[in-house]
């Protein structure tokens, strides 16, 4: 009894090893995806006025945006599609976007790696409008 004991012990600390490894190797590298991420500003005076869709994804989360621009200014961004995990609290950051009438504003906490793919997907949307 005691032997098989052990030998569930051992196979509960592999199967909790490889599982934070994964991990660990999941979240280095969504950062780097993140980072990789064409951070340049948008000058919003040059984005023609209109509703444009913009996609931005990692390993991990992916999001859809629908931003509408008028007269140089974010009028509405809707998140079409977020599939994030726990980062749904993200959400939220789309009303700074607004607010600020700019896509570089603070990441939600909690939600760090939510809020820059959000980010993201807005300056793609918005890059398709560039005259």
């Amino acid at each position: 009894m005691k032997k098989l004991i052990k030998i569930v012990i051992i196979l509960l600390l592999i199967f909790l090893a490889v599982t934070v490894f994964g991990i660990l190797i999941a979240g280095n590298r969504m950062t780097g995806q993140v980072n990789a991420f064409d951070r340049s500003r948008i000058n919003l005076s040059h984005v023609s006025d209109g509703v444009y869709t913009g996609h931005s994804e990692t390993d991990l989360v992916k999001v859809e945006v629908s931003v509408t621009v008028s007269g140089g200014v974010i009028r509405n961004i809707e998140i079409l599609k977020h599939e994030c995990g726990k980062g749904h609290p993200a959400d939220v950051i789309v009303n700074d976007m607004i607010t600020n009438n700019d896509t570089e504003v603070d990441a939600v906490s909690g939600a760090t790696m939510s809020s820059e793919v959000i980010k993201d997907a807005v300056r793609n949307a918005l890059r398709k409008g560039i005259k």
